[in-house]
Order: structure tokens, then C-alpha cells, then sequence
């Protein structure tokens, strides 16, 4: 999704009476910053970084052998 849209939802979010669509987004935003913390704790990425910019950080893991 791009920015617009997120930027289209939030608007409706506030407009609406339960508060459920919000605090959803709230939840992701939230999420996301844990996620971030985690990272920098772990040495990736600093402060001002975005999340995706820090996660990009981390290398890729290898492929893991099945044993069934």
C-alpha cells in the first residue's frame, strides 16, 4: 500500500465512533517500534532509522535444512 492510502485510512480511523480501526493502527505502530528496539539492541540500525531501513540492516538467513 502506499502512503496515501495509509494516510486515507487514518482519517477514517479518527471519524469513526468504536475507536477499533485506530487502535489496530496504534497496535502496528507500536509493533513497529518494538521491533525497532529489538533490532538496535541486537546492533542494527540507529536512531532516526525506519523500520524497514533498520530491518534491511540484518543479514539474510541462510536456508535451513528439513529432516523429516
Amino acid at each position: 500500500m502506499n502512503s496515501r492510502h495509509y494516510r486515507d485510512m487514518i482519517i477514517r480511523a479518527v471519524g469513526e465512533t468504536d475507536g477499533k480501526t485506530l487502535g489496530l493502527i496504534v497496535e502496528h505502530v507500536v509493533d513497529a517500534e518494538r521491533a525497532k528496539e529489538i533490532l538496535r539492541a541486537n546492533g542494527y540500525g540507529v536512531a532516526g532509522l525506519s523500520a524497514s531501513a533498520t530491518a534491511a540492516l540484518v543479514p539474510q538467513a541462510l536456508p535451513t535444512e528439513r529432516n523429516p
